[in-house]
């Protein structure tokens, strides 16, 4: 459930106060700029973004992203492929991906909250959101036709430095922000010019009112359909740093199936700095190797909860089979997803747990007589995918 202002008017204080009181979403801020349904809005703009790299010279390596902005969800990529060289041909990377579910628990046990089941819409956005570099696209926020996405060029610091010299790297950023209530999601990501993709969650507004300094969590749990090279022959593996036992000093790196090749769920071990991989079958490299991405945690920590149809928690990463016919986008419905089918040599979607966990502060805001003023800096959860194979030697590096 979500609150536009014109509720103030149309229930009166009291009866708006009961029915914040009983609702199953976050509390509204009030916004009487919130934009109205356009009959004759803003044509939709082009939803297919190509990007080569370096942003100034001779191509070296591209993005090509086709994009969507959808009420509930947000920003949602709908496909991408990159092209390693001016020579080679574009390779998929994934397909749809998108915050599946936005899980916020607190301490106490209520409330919590399934932000992307409440049908919010995306923020409006402007020039100032965009920043002096950004570039505004108009799209659907759900109620509306408006600016909702942002484009960036940014960036990205040293990429590599030896005896040839240095390199500094670019990251083509695509984000868009859901207005869920009193806090603003800004989904972001970002396309790397050596094949990477950033997925960043970034949770900030203000913190539930009653409940200000109540700590609680932020779960963003995504779907990802990786198609390497396309959606056909893609399999998963789940690859472990094995320390050594007592008195011995060898270490090993363990490449498995992952769920021996069945659908099902695997869990992130910080002493094993486990990582999945999704590889294609039947394309190689000039090495032998098969075409692959890495996804790469960053984690803060590790989310389990037990409350209605949190199951979907008790495991970091799943892989199912992609169904094209009845897609499976709830992340609440997981358990019920993985029903024994092979996971190998076919399509496949990876489902992702990137959790934050929120510790009130005084930088949050203040309370004033009885509200809360200001508004909590963001707090980021993130993961890359790693192109592992995809290049035959290191990219943007001089070859004699």
């Amino acid at each position: 459930m979500r609150f536009r202002p014109a509720l103030l008017g149309a229930l009166g204080v009291p009866t708006l106060l009961l029915a914040i009181v009983g609702a199953s979403g976050q509390q509204a801020e009030n916004n009487p700029a919130a934009p109205q349904k356009a009959k004759g809005g803003p044509k939709k703009e082009n939803t297919v973004i190509e990007q080569s790299f370096p942003p100034t010279g001779p191509m070296e390596t591209a993005w090509k992203i086709t994009w969507e902005t959808r009420q509930s969800y947000g920003l949602i990529i709908k496909s991408a492929y990159f092209k390693r060289s001016p020579q080679h041909a574009w390779i998929q990377v994934i397909g749809d991906a998108r915050i599946s579910e936005l899980l916020v628990p607190y301490h106490p046990g209520e409330p919590r909250f399934w932000d992307v089941s409440y049908n919010f819409d995306l923020c409006t956005l402007t020039k100032e959101d965009a920043g002096q570099f950004g570039k505004l696209h108009v799209g659907s926020t759900g109620s509306s036709t408006a600016p909702c996405m942002v484009e960036e060029l940014r960036e990205r610091g040293v990429i590599w430095k030896s005896s040839d010299g240095v390199r500094r790297g670019h990251s083509l950023v695509l984000w868009g922000c859901l207005e869920a209530a009193n806090y603003r999601y800004i989904i972001e990501y970002g396309f790397q010019d050596d094949g990477c993709i950033t997925f960043r969650l970034g949770s900030t507004g203000r913190n539930y009112g009653g409940k200000e300094y109540v700590p609680h969590m932020h779960n963003a749990l995504w779907r990802i359909d990786v198609n390497v090279d396309g959606p056909a022959n893609n399999s998963a593996f789940l690859m472990e740093h094995i320390e050594p036992a007592a008195n011995k000093i060898e270490a090993k790196t363990v490449h498995k199936k992952f769920n021996n090749g069945k659908e099902g769920g695997a869990d992130f071990d910080a002493k094993k700095f486990t990582m999945l991989r999704v590889f294609n079958t039947t394309k190689k490299n000039a090495r032998g190797e098969f075409y692959s991405y890495d996804l790469m945690p960053a984690r803060h920590g590790n989310s389990r909860h037990f409350g209605e149809e949190e199951q979907c928690t008790q495991h970091d990463f799943w892989v199912t089979k992609a169904s094209p016919k009845e897609p499976e986008l709830d992340y609440r419905q997981l358990p019920k997803y993985c029903n024994g089918e092979s996971i190998e040599n076919t399509d496949i979607v990876i489902w992702y747990s990137a959790p934050m966990h929120h510790e009130p502060r005084s930088e949050d805001g203040v309370i004033v007589d009885g509200s809360l003023v200001g508004c909590t800096h963001v707090g980021w959860s993130s993961f890359t995918l790693r192109p592992s194979n995809i290049f035959d030697r290191t990219p943007l590096y001089p070859s004699k």
